[in-house]
């Protein structure tokens, strides 16, 4: 008799805002740097500006995100790719064309993508122009980080 599976339990912790700046920067330490050049992977379809949103299950952060996303990569003149490292069994419909499953990692991997949500800013050629690694969940506070105000 097999076991059921069990289920991802989400812990949520309150950090004081320093420690939260410090993990902030330890995380983003490895993922890749603007002025970068990335060879985008082809499953991306990279025309123009792009805005990659590199999410997973179970990310609160990436839950507030959701809410605006679409809007400030439209708003700005961006196409975005929401690049979701999930293992669960989530519809896909939520983002339409717009949403790559990276199951295996091979995109995240390419960037560098250690935290959830990370927000990277590129070109078609594969210039990272800004990245944004966790941080606010404000749709004002990530345009200007972002520089799209």
């Amino acid at each position: 008799m097999s076991q059921p599976a069990k289920t991802p339990r989400q812990i949520k912790l309150k950090v004081p805002p320093f420690v939260g700046s410090l993990l902030e920067r330890l995380f983003s330490a490895s993922t890749v740097k603007p002025g970068a050049n990335v060879q985008p992977p082809h499953a991306l379809k990279l025309t123009r500006r792009t805005l990659l949103y590199f999410k997973s299950e179970g990310c609160v952060g990436c839950d507030k995100l959701d809410m605006f996303i679409g809007r400030l990569a439209s708003a700005s003149g961006l196409d975005l790719r929401v690049i979701d490292a999930r293992r669960g069994e989530l519809p896909e419909h939520g983002y339409g064309e717009q949403l790559l499953l990276d199951t295996g990692g091979r995109i995240g991997r390419a960037y560098r993508v250690r935290v959830f949500p990370t927000l990277v800013l590129t070109n078609p050629a594969g210039e990272v122009e800004r990245v944004m690694v966790g941080g606010s969940s404000e749709e004002e506070a990530i345009r200007v980080r972002l520089g799209l105000t």
